[in-house]
């Protein structure tokens, strides 16, 4: 068995329900619980993510993605009906939405960048 550093534990009260979401969301990034906790509260300690960010974060693009969708059912509609509309603003505010996006997912997954992607497309 392998020397490891890690010489302290903690215990917290958590409901049969937080852990049973603890541990679907584990298995879903590939990792036990104690990894899966561990590699949270050290992005939160690094400053990569803080709690509840990535919620909050996720929340406000799907507003955004469903006023999107609003927007070009009501483009569809009217062109099905015969009028004439111009799609153009909301196509290019759905491409900078699919930017975000991707750039969240990017950041989600990725190490912190110093910039991070916006920045970087803005340079370019």
């Amino acid at each position: 068995m392998a020397q490891t550093d890690r010489l302290h534990s903690f215990r917290i009260r958590a409901s049969q329900a937080d852990l049973d979401r603890w541990a679907a969301s584990a298995q879903a990034a590939n990792m036990n619980r104690t990894a899966w906790l561990r590699s949270l509260a050290a992005d939160a300690a690094a400053g990569t993510r803080h709690p509840g960010q990535l919620a909050d974060e996720i929340r406000a693009l799907r507003r955004e993605l469903s006023a999107c969708g609003n927007n070009l059912n009501q483009i569809a509609h009217k062109l099905n009906a015969g009028g004439h509309a111009d799609p153009s603003a909301a196509l290019d505010r759905l491409g900078d939405l699919m930017n975000e996006v991707s750039d969240f997912l990017h950041d989600a997954h990725a190490p912190k960048r110093k910039g991070g992607s916006r920045a970087r497309r803005q340079r370019q």
